[in-house]
């Protein structure tokens, strides 16, 4: 049980997950044989993946930076499903 009452949740290694899967192409650790199967299927009809959620990542935190910088602002609110990765937003 969790501490408002709730059952946890179960992690459902059966099916592949895009954040981990996107993890895997970020080249993170929190995946599963699943996931990097099917992310290794995408591997191999769009080789460029793995460039592209590197390149996210960089522009997210270009973005970031630039807006703590130069627009002042100072509180962010990083909403979804990812796996927290390092360095994080």
């Amino acid at each position: 049980m969790s501490d408002q009452g709730f059952p946890a949740a179960e992690i459902d290694t059966s099916k592949p997950h895009p954040a981990r899967m996107y993890d895997f192409y970020l080249g993170g650790k929190d995946h599963y044989e699943i996931d990097r199967a099917a992310a290794s299927h995408v591997v191999s009809v769009f080789p460029g993946i793995k460039t592209c959620a590197q390149v996210n990542r960089l522009f997210m935190h270009r973005a970031t930076r630039w807006l703590a910088a130069e627009a002042g602002i100072r509180q962010f609110l990083d909403i979804g499903t990812g796996i927290p990765t390092e360095p994080n937003l």
